[in-house]
């Protein structure tokens, strides 16, 4: 992602913030995410890295000790709004690709990105991600589907950029498994009889 719309897009998420949990919270809302938990919160194990944790979803559906978590986020106000949920939890306000430069070697039970953040991955990070997961650990990455996106809080611009980014070939060829959840793509290694009937 370029600069620009690096600043285009946190500066979005920054004002979204205040009203992120409430536009959120509606019945249909709600239950999309029960449903998710279900699939995924089993495999929430040991040290959990959530890219793109915005105000601390992950954290609402899933009991996991500060000592285990790291929420990565370039958007400031959606991070002030999860320590404020959840004091004393670890969070580093970056995007993924500039956490992975600086960071020399952490490794990762779980590995997460829901609702969208990892369509904002520069395509040739999508491998680096593996690289970062334990021997035995799941990641569980969630893509914009093809021909959606959350035109809501995006400019017309903003939403051009990023289809042209995402690399849905990329994404099949390097992730175990994929199937659609709702409006997404999911990219996971947690095994496929574990996972809804495609």
């Amino acid at each position: 992602m370029s600069g620009s719309e690096q600043d285009r897009v946190q500066a979005i998420y920054d004002e979204f913030a205040t009203s992120y949990d409430d536009h959120y919270s509606s019945a249909a809302f709600q239950e999309e995410d029960h449903e998710l938990f279900k699939i995924l919160s089993p495999w929430v194990r040991g040290k959990v890295l959530d890219l793109g944790c915005g105000t601390g979803l992950t954290l609402s559906y899933n009991n996991i000790a500060k000592e285990n978590y790291l929420g990565v986020d370039p958007s400031p106000g959606m991070l002030n709004k999860l320590q404020s949920k959840f004091p004393g939890y670890a969070t580093l306000n970056s995007t993924f690709e500039q956490w992975n430069q600086a960071d020399k070697g952490s490794r990762f039970d779980t590995i997460l990105a829901l609702f969208g953040p990892s369509s904002y991955f520069v395509k040739e990070s999508y491998g680096e991600i593996l690289e970062r997961l334990t021997p035995k650990g799941h990641y569980f990455l969630m893509f914009y589907k093809q021909g959606y996106f959350p035109a809501h809080i995006y400019t017309e611009e903003d939403i051009n950029a990023s289809k042209a980014r995402i690399d849905y070939d990329l994404i099949n060829s390097t992730f175990e498994t994929t199937f659609i959840f709702t409006n997404y793509l999911v990219a996971t290694n947690i095994p496929k009889e574990f996972l809804p009937a495609r």
